[in-house]
């Protein structure tokens, strides 16, 4: 699975460089968590499920604990996905990025770029913002989401996402399905998409790390000195302050933009 490979990823990472946790948080809309490399603080961020089951207290001490867990419990898959994010973020400080200001719309633009009138854009999870640019000017929008359905604007439960990937011409689809492993079925049905991109602050694993599985981009945002106290006030849009990148990845389907 996706996630477990990851985990394997990030694990050889924190062994090969040393790092540390610091700590972690799961609070109302977001879940944090930091490590160190005893220079630098680095936070990786996941967003806390809603709906998915009851989140327990849980107690955590060490990356090796968090990622070599093989649970079920939706409370520490989230802080699973942050900490491999949190030390994403780690392995991107060492890389030359090309950042940018606005993930919503850098997101927007290259869809934009790569799309037509009457492409298939299918998101799964709620990008709302970019959604709603993209539909001034694209006609097939829609979007799955487990906690929200909106039939007039196109918002449908995600019961229906199978389908609806599988005749997508672009499938956007946010970081945080990497909490689950729906994430490995969808990239299944993908086999028709010029582009499959993963996206949203949720997203923030390093992307080489997801060469080669059927993503063509991420698309995410970089915590460099970052607050927690950004998350523990709520404050989302502070989030999405922050720089962005887009990191085109290699694809074994040919998908490359």
């Amino acid at each position: 699975m996706i996630l477990d490979d990851l985990k394997y990823k990030a694990l050889k990472c924190t062994r090969e460089n040393n790092l540390e946790f610091i700590d972690f948080e799961i609070c109302d809309l977001l879940t944090y968590v930091r490590v160190s490399d005893k220079q630098k603080i680095f936070t990786g961020v996941a967003l806390t499920p809603k709906g998915e089951g009851q989140l327990e207290t849980i107690q955590c001490s060490s990356i090796k604990e968090i990622l070599q867990s093989k649970t079920y419990d939706i409370s520490l898959r989230a802080v699973t996905l942050a900490t491999i994010n949190a030390i994403g973020q780690y392995t991107l400080s060492k890389e030359k990025l090309e950042l940018r200001e606005n993930l919503r719309e850098e997101l927007t633009k290259l869809i934009m770029k790569n799309s037509n009138e009457l492409d298939k854009i299918v998101f799964i999870g709620h990008l709302a913002p970019v959604v709603n640019k993209l539909k001034e000017n694209r006609y097939d929008v829609t979007v799955f989401c487990r906690t929200k359905t909106d039939f007039q604007n196109k918002v449908y439960n995600d019961i229906f996402e199978y389908e609806a990937v599988s005749e997508a011409s672009i499938v956007v689809i946010t970081g945080a399905a990497l909490i689950g492993s729906t994430v490995d079925a969808l990239l299944q049905f993908t086999k028709k998409a010029k582009m499959v991109i993963l996206a949203g602050f949720s997203a923030g694993v390093y992307p080489l790390w997801l060469d080669n599985i059927g993503f063509t981009h991420i698309a995410s945002t970089y915590l460099e000195n970052f607050s927690t106290e950004t998350i523990r006030q709520n404050r989302l849009e502070d989030v999405f302050d922050n720089p962005c990148y887009i990191y085109p990845l290699k694809n074994i389907s040919s998908k490359n933009i």
